[in-house]
């Protein structure tokens, strides 16, 4: 077997690596990423192992740079027009995401996505490449709506949509 070349001899830090797998644990439980680990061949996993590395933001010194490879094909690509969109658009009550697809294949950006179902959210995110400096995922749009608070005022809700939902061009819903 070869000696374990650590990610952080091509990248400054680990910090690439553990929001790597951070996203891949929204996307895949850890059986499945112990298992994809596993198969490169390079290191034993285990599932305490993976957890233990993640508790401890220590991933990054046992990953291979041929794990680490592998396990960003995992993740989704972004469109061919990114970074140059032609719109913006939200997409509420999103599912796993159909209506997105078809207006990022005419140039479109996603910036905002609403989905409460766990299972549609990780199947959404494995189809879907988010920008983290541009898009954001929220679960529950009662969160921004505040529909579920007593005694907001129309006024205060509204106020509080605007400063969380970002500008967009097209509404999905």
């Amino acid at each position: 077997m070869q000696e374990n070349i650590s990610v952080t001899d091509s990248y400054s830090t680990g910090n690439a690596a553990q929001a790597m797998l951070e996203k891949l644990l929204q996307i895949y439980d850890v059986k499945t990423l112990v298992a994809q680990l596993n198969g490169v061949g390079e290191n034993h996993w285990s599932a305490a192992i993976l957890k233990r590395a993640l508790a401890n933001d220590s991933a990054w010194h046992r990953l291979s740079e041929k794990e680490f490879a592998h396990l960003q094909t995992l993740l989704p690509k972004p469109p061919a027009h990114h970074p140059h969109y032609a719109f913006r658009f939200i997409d509420l009550f999103a599912g796993i995401g159909g209506i997105r697809r078809g207006f990022e294949s005419i140039g479109g950006q996603c910036v905002f996505t609403s989905e409460w179902n766990k299972h549609a959210v990780r199947t959404y995110k494995a189809n879907h490449y988010c920008d983290p400096a541009t898009h954001h995922f929220n679960e529950d749009i009662r969160d921004i709506t505040l529909s579920h608070k007593e005694g907001v005022s129309d006024e205060a809700a509204a106020e509080h949509i605007r400063q969380h939902i970002p500008e967009h061009d097209v509404l999905l819903a």
